[in-house]
């Protein structure tokens, strides 16, 4: 049984070695901004989502966009059950990481056109991964909108890096952990662990939407010296 990494982990930490050059991130910013008619709402670009998170996704429909940059090669059946309590998803979530389902984020690993287009600066800044990107996307969250508190899955499943692109201060991630709740403002251009395991939300209070690369991780290999410490 795969050991759970949640309680072994921060809820949040810079991974050094993984944030991204000044240059990079200034050509990270002139292409979200170039492919702005690529932006997608969220149902549209997460096919199934509606099946795991029906109610999280009502709530972020009009707030939160993205670009998928690989795609899944998993099948397209989801569990027919429309029970969305916290248990029936949580053993969703489950059953879904070790299956064929597009729902696994491991089976994330086609590389789309927007991917391709761009692939010099995509493979630049993944080129410093030593585990193996699966799902990667850029995501856009408007001005003044948040994304509801959530719990998406443990870090032992997959590590969730985050690389802002365009951001301010006025953006705050939030995580619920042990009865507390910690904030954090996420840099442009820094790479950042996200420990998924926890609740946790964010809120754009800027009047800028807040672009940010989105990384899913198979393995722990990047952030191994914070496991325990």
């Amino acid at each position: 049984m795969t050991t759970k990494l949640k309680h072994l982990l921060p809820s949040y930490s810079v991974i050094t070695h993984l944030s991204i050059s000044d240059i990079q991130c200034q050509e990270l910013k002139d292409t979200v901004l170039r492919l702005q008619d690529e932006f997608k709402t969220i149902t549209e670009s997460n096919r199934g989502l509606v099946e795991l998170h029906s109610e999280l996704v009502k709530q972020i429909s009009d707030s939160v966009y993205e670009i998928n940059l690989t795609d899944s090669l998993g099948n397209l059946s989801v569990n027919s059950n429309k029970d969305n309590s916290k248990t029936d998803t949580y053993r969703k979530k489950i059953g879904y990481s070790t299956s064929t389902s597009i729902l696994n984020e491991h089976t994330y690993t086609e590389k789309t056109k927007v991917y391709s287009d761009n692939s010099i600066l995509f493979d630049s800044i993944l080129s410093k991964f030593k585990g193996n990107p699966t799902r990667i996307r850029i995501t856009k969250l408007a001005a003044g909108k948040s994304i509801t508190p959530h719990i998406d899955y443990d870090p032992s499943y997959s590590v969730r890096i985050i690389i802002p692109i365009i951001a301010d201060e006025h953006c705050v991630n939030l995580f619920w952990v042990k009865n507390k709740v910690e904030s954090v403002i996420l840099k442009p251009g820094t790479a950042y662990f996200l420990n998924t395991g926890y609740k946790h939300s964010v809120a754009n209070l800027s009047t800028t939407d807040r672009y940010a690369l989105m990384i899913s991780v198979n393995g722990s290999d990047d952030i191994n010296d914070l496991i325990g410490n």
